[in-house]
């Protein structure tokens, strides 16, 4: 095959490949919406409180695992994890799930291989039009700290589990990671363990920057790679201390990003 065919071959691959994530999103703002906006608030007409709050959660864990099911057999991408780590991830229970923060399905991913669960989430997540109810209604939004910390112990105390990105926001490779501070200061105020999960991709796409339409030339590979729990130390009588959320944020880094 000469240079120029396999370069046409290759476009075409990537046009169709596009075509197929521009497919996979539609269904995923849709599903969003019709969760949201239809099928919620017949959960609320059924009955409201925390047994309402637990079927909207297993509702959008549902639909996440039916997304990531239909990528694997689109072609898009698969997620691989080894037994062990599959075991981890589908008995965690009331763990502050922390991980590095690649691609914009990151928390579809995790969310899908976790039991019950929820996220915390930006403020600028609540304004999308089609996953709004879902962020308010699901996830956690982080406008108010303190709030955020009583509402997260709350839940982890009852066995959800929270997924947290400590970067706050996609990290494009080769920048520099500032972590926050927050999985910390909610993982000393309600005592629950830190859950410290690596995500790798063996093709960069979905990063900061990227268009959500690019998908490469070939089925990209997600890895999840569950490095091990953090116990967080017992705090001071005058409650959170500075000291000790600057400490565990460097062990969650550690975990996150080992030394080679």
């Amino acid at each position: 095959m000469s240079d120029a065919a396999g370069q046409r071959r290759l476009t075409f691959v990537g046009a169709m490949r596009s075509a197929l994530a521009a497919a996979f999103f539609v269904c995923f703002g849709l599903g969003s919406a019709v969760l949201g906006f239809v099928l919620f608030p017949l959960l609320f007409v059924m009955g409201r409180g925390p047994r309402s709050r637990r079927n909207m959660r297993a509702c959008v864990r549902l639909g996440y695992r039916l997304l990531v099911w239909a990528a694997r057999v689109m072609g898009l991408f698969r997620v691989e994890m080894s037994p062990e780590d599959r075991h981890a991830l589908s008995n965690a229970r009331g763990r502050i799930v922390v991980a590095n923060h690649i691609s914009l399905i990151d928390v579809v991913i995790l969310m899908a291989n976790l039991p019950d669960s929820t996220a915390v989430a930006k403020s600028a997540a609540g304004r999308n039009p089609f996953y709004s109810r879902i962020v308010s209604s699901v996830f956690l939004v982080n406008d108010d700290p303190l709030r955020v910390m009583d509402a997260a112990a709350e839940l982890l105390s009852d066995g959800v589990n929270m997924v947290i990105f400590p970067e706050g926001t996609r990290t494009a490779p080769g920048t520099v990671r500032r972590l926050h501070r927050g999985a910390a200061q909610i993982a000393l105020h309600s005592k629950a363990k830190v859950l410290c999960v690596g995500i790798s991709c063996d093709h960069h796409v979905l990063a900061k920057g990227q268009p959500w339409w690019e998908a490469g030339e070939r089925v990209v590979r997600y890895g999840l790679e569950v490095r091990g729990e953090i116990v967080p130390p017992a705090l001071p009588k005058d409650g959170v201390s500075h000291s000790a959320a600057v400490a565990l944020t460097n062990q969650i880094g550690q975990k996150l990003w080992p030394a080679k």
